[in-house]
């Protein structure tokens, strides 16, 4: 019998008889790798260095008989089939080879070496499979050795959940997660606005048999504002998909190193704008000003020119006037000053004034309960401009008879909600398209203040969003 890389399997024979060793080698050596001893030391000094896959040995022989020579080689070559040859198979050799020595099979010498052959192939099958055994069992023990060197010091969380989400281990405990959460499911430790990108991630994992990563907030994030990044990916049992394994990193300083960045140039953006209103304020409108009081101050009946060239005075005092209103509306739409002298709440109040009395089929409603401005600026201009889109979007495109728009203050948390009753849009188009510029600048701006922003839209449409406020709000009142 060889093997599947037509290696002949290697047989040690010991026998006194040199007769027995020659007319077995004579029957086998086709088979077989024979190597045959007659003097039992040098059988254990050649077993010292070769390894075998089968021992034959005889039972009498006068200096070791065969079980003293197998208790002899046991823990030289432990991985090894041990046959016994007996002129007769004895009760009492029986239990004593049992008792002493692994003994894989007694058999009685005769001229049935067919039998004999037999008897080590299955040996032979048997050692092969226990050594194989041994082998991916050392294998799978360093593997999992390495594994648990990566878990233990890896600077990430590792999950192990069954396809419904339960966690069956984790590799170390976490501020999300710790060995106690062993049993319970995942979205117990996601906030509830986050589980259904929890959930569709892992059914599209199940639907591509990929990993798919997703950027989520910890379940306290209005507590200490932390951010995860979990790459999701398949398990497999008996080729079928049995779970996942969820490799999670705190990536808190990276998203806040981001958003500081996003600020900066949102803020910067937001300083040049500002300055330029004010330029436009504080310079041209007075310039333009002054010179409409100039023209509108003359008196049209004093001044002698003909009727043509009156008509061009009229003309140029309208486009003066036209001129003024414009620089007007080009310096509110870059940034109100009133954001900056009054605040957030003042400056959407007059906007919601002035949008009710300018347009007929629309009414715009508006409700806070904060009673204090805004401390931080940078949050008021961030809040107007998204304000400011989404209700020229409502204006441009819902075709909307009501708007609510909604500011509340709870638990350091700022929530902006703007809704109205409009024919909507497809919300996912219009955030993957390369027209929703407006759309993606209000996203932006929320994320630059550690927020959160969600469009829902169907009959009419939803924007909500979520600020943590990090710092105090001024004592100062906001007029009535």
């Amino acid at each position: 019998m060889e093997d599947k890389n037509n290696h002949k399997p290697k047989i040690l024979y010991l026998d006194d008889d040199e007769i027995n060793l020659a007319i077995l080698e004579a029957n086998l050596e086709e088979y077989y790798e024979i190597f045959g001893f007659t003097d039992p030391n040098k059988a254990i000094d050649f077993l010292k260095e070769i390894q075998v896959d089968v021992i034959l040995t005889d039972q009498i022989m006068p200096k070791m008989d065969g079980i003293e020579f197998l208790q002899a080689i046991e823990n030289i070559q432990p991985e090894v089939a041990r046959i016994l040859l007996t002129g007769v198979v004895n009760q009492d050799v029986m239990l004593k080879a049992i008792n002493k020595v692994n003994i894989y099979r007694f058999h009685e010498k005769s001229d049935d070496f067919g039998g004999l052959k037999f008897d080590i192939d299955k040996a032979y099958q048997m050692v092969n499979a226990l050594r194989q055994k041994d082998y991916y069992y050392k294998e799978l023990q360093e593997t999992s050795e390495k594994l648990k060197i990566i878990s233990d010091n890896v600077p990430a969380q590792i999950i192990h959940t069954d396809l419904d989400g339960n966690i069956l281990e984790v590799n170390q405990d976490s501020s999300a997660l710790t060995v106690e959460s062993v049993g319970k499911n995942i979205s117990n430790f996601l906030p509830e606005d986050e589980l259904k990108k929890l959930f569709q991630t892992m059914a599209k994992v199940v639907r591509t048999k990929k990993s798919h990563n997703i950027i989520t907030r910890a379940f306290n994030f209005y507590e200490n504002f932390q951010w995860f990044s979990t790459v999701i990916g398949p398990l497999h049992s008996k080729n079928e998909q049995s779970g996942f394994l969820m490799v999670s990193q705190d990536i808190t300083d990276r998203v806040n190193r981001e958003e500081m960045i996003m600020s900066a140039v949102i803020e910067a953006e937001d300083r040049q704008k500002s300055k330029i209103a004010r330029d436009i304020h504080d310079g041209l409108q007075q310039t333009l000003t002054i010179s409409l009081m100039n023209f509108e101050s003359l008196d049209e009946g004093s001044i002698k020119i003909t009727e043509k060239e009156l008509e061009k005075f009229r003309s140029g005092v309208r486009f003066l006037r036209k001129g003024l209103h414009e620089t007007r509306n080009i310096a509110y739409e870059l940034i109100p000053k009133s954001v900056e002298d009054f605040g957030f709440v003042v400056t959407l109040k007059e906007l919601i004034e002035e949008l009710n009395s300018s347009i007929d089929h629309t009414e715009f409603n508006f409700y806070t309960n904060l009673e204090q401005r805004i401390a931080d600026l940078n949050i008021e201009y961030n809040l107007f401009r998204i304000t400011q889109e989404s209700l020229n979007n409502i204006i441009k495109y819902a075709e909307a008879t009501e708007v609510f728009v909604q500011l509340t203050y709870h638990d350091n948390i700022l929530q902006l909600t703007i809704e109205d009753n409009g024919k909507g849009f497809d919300v996912d188009e219009k955030l993957n398209s390369d027209k929703s510029f407006g759309l993606f600048n209000m996203n932006k701006r929320t994320e630059s203040l550690s927020g959160k922003m969600t469009i829902e839209s169907k009959e009419g449409t939803l924007v909500f969003v979520e600020i943590p406020i990090k710092k105090k709000v001024k004592s100062t009142e906001i007029e009535p």
